[in-house]
């Protein structure tokens, strides 16, 4: 335990400069021990423009110390400043609860002789502070009336690109620092807004255009990663490339960058499927054989419906999967051929095939061909329905829906699985009108995330088919429940 006079030393170097309160600060994650407090030469000249700056933008990598830091610094100015008010606004309650916790979790780690008397107050889920210095910090999400009616010493705006509210919460927030107190915005990119009012202001003030300082700090600011570092980021991000640039930007240009679109699949990967696409055997105008049926393969089949009548094209995939490989075996593909029609050469193919598991979108029109299959007597037929009731281990009735069920969620995931197994060398297809529609995929920001969406002049038919297919890859060559078998008809 320090003397009197060291620790009257100590706590008058502490309120001159928050890099000398950084010697006392531990973190500690939930279910970690405390450890000490890295200071990261970036995280100096972070603390050093905030002492000679009052409005601080900073675009950066994830997991670079930033959220640490603003916290630390936070607790610094209420620790040291009389009737200080801080306000943190993050995107959601949840992000707010957090980082007003690592405030806290900071300050429990400091030495006893630090801490004041008597406990700290407020102290809640949304305040922290000390009776002493009749001084605060206030956790906000950002809603749009947040910070209305408040006055406050420093405002922090963390994962500022993220707000929903982020040109709102500034027009509360910035009158209040006026007077003389401080503002920082503090984030990582969001890809899916390149449009947003964070990268507007922060663009300004690397122009000029504004009173913003502003510092961009680069996923290499944090020691220990280099270019192999990356690399692994890129190949355990290989079917989301985007997520890579917006975690971990390497330049500013990059990290501000528009990326409203880019290719889905591995160009490499196509380039291939391309040099080694097939002529193949066309029957009617819109049936086509790369594979004749073969004894031995499990075959699997996969169906996108359009409105025919030279609108978007339907769509059978079947591919057949021996081994580890899977290949496109057969498609139908046509825009002229009506429903009925359809479901008729669907069923009729399909049975050439060993009457592989078949999946069927069950849209409007999808239910209309799966009416009409069943009505021909095919009997291998998936139910998402019957899926789900099986994994939570509910009795199936043979009343549940036929077909794979499409949603937003549904649709991505199987896309990303897709793309997945196309890039992997995996699943493998020879129809060229089905590469060059995999060529037209494109990563697109849709406002709230980046959906993989059809670019060209198809709708991208064959693809959904394939990967409708692709998810049946993998219910085969594993045993199915008996119970699955009702009324003669095979549901999963």
């Amino acid at each position: 335990m320090p003397s009197k006079q060291e620790i009257l030393n100590e706590l008058t170097d502490i309120k001159a400069s928050p890099l000398y309160f950084l010697k006392y600060v531990k973190l500690q994650e939930p279910g970690s021990f405390s450890v000490d407090f890295e200071l990261w030469s970036h995280l100096v000249e972070f603390f050093n423009v905030l002492a000679n700056n009052r409005l601080v933008l900073v675009l950066k990598a994830k997991q670079i110390g930033l959220s640490w830091s603003v916290a630390a610094y936070a607790l610094w100015h209420i620790y040291t400043k009389p009737g200080a008010n801080v306000l943190m606004l993050s995107r959601g309650q949840e992000e707010a609860k957090a980082l007003l916790q690592k405030c806290k979790t900071i300050y429990n780690n400091l030495p006893i002789w630090m801490k004041y008397p008597t406990p700290p107050f407020p102290d809640s889920l949304e305040y922290f502070g000390f009776n002493e210095m009749k001084s605060k910090i206030r956790a906000l999400p950002s809603t749009e009336f947040a910070s209305i009616g408040e006055t406050a010493s420093l405002v922090i705006h963390d994962e500022w690109d993220f707000h929903p509210y982020a040109e709102i919460n500034f027009g509360h927030t910035k009158p209040t620092i006026d007077a003389g107190g401080q503002l920082i915005g503090v984030s990582t990119p969001d890809k899916t807004n390149p449009d947003s009012f964070f990268k507007k202001l922060y663009k300004a003030g690397r122009e000029g255009r504004n009173n913003f300082k502003t510092l961009f700090f680069p996923y290499n600011a944090r020691p220990g990663r280099d270019e192999n570092w990356f690399k692994q980021q890129e190949r355990e991000n290989e079917g989301t490339p985007w997520l890579v640039q917006q975690n971990y930007p390497r330049s500013e240009e990059e990290a501000l960058s528009p990326q409203s679109a880019t290719s889905c699949f591995k160009k490499e990967a196509l380039d291939k499927l391309w040099a080694g696409a097939l002529e193949p055997e066309a029957r009617q105008g819109s049936i086509y054989i790369l594979h004749p049926p073969v004894v031995g393969v499990l075959y699997v089949a996969g169906v996108d419906v359009g409105e025919g009548r030279g609108l978007d094209y339907s769509c059978l995939s079947i591919v057949g999967k021996q081994g580890l490989q899977s290949e496109v075996a057969a498609i139908i593909y046509s825009n002229m051929i009506e429903t009925d029609l359809f479901a008729y050469e669907v069923d009729k193919l399909c049975r050439e095939y060993f009457s592989p598991l078949l999946a069927i979108e069950n849209n409007s029109l999808g239910i209309a061909v799966t009416n009409k299959v069943v009505e021909l007597g095919y009997t291998k037929l998936f139910s998402s329905e019957a899926e789900e009731k099986r994994k939570k281990n509910i009795t199936i009735t043979g009343k549940e829906k036929v077909g794979w069920t499409t949603g937003e969620k549904n649709k991505y995931l199987g896309l990303v699985e897709l793309i997945s197994s196309i890039d992997n060398g995996s699943l493998i297809t020879r129809f060229r009108p089905q590469i060059k529609e995999m060529m037209e995929y494109q990563w697109v920001s849709t406002g709230r995330m980046f959906m993989p969406l059809p670019m060209g002049k198809t709708h991208g038919d064959t693809v959904i088919s394939l990967m409708i297919a692709n998810q049946m890859l993998k219910k085969v060559g594993i045993k199915q429940e008996a119970s699955m078998y009702l009324g003669g008809k095979r549901i999963f």
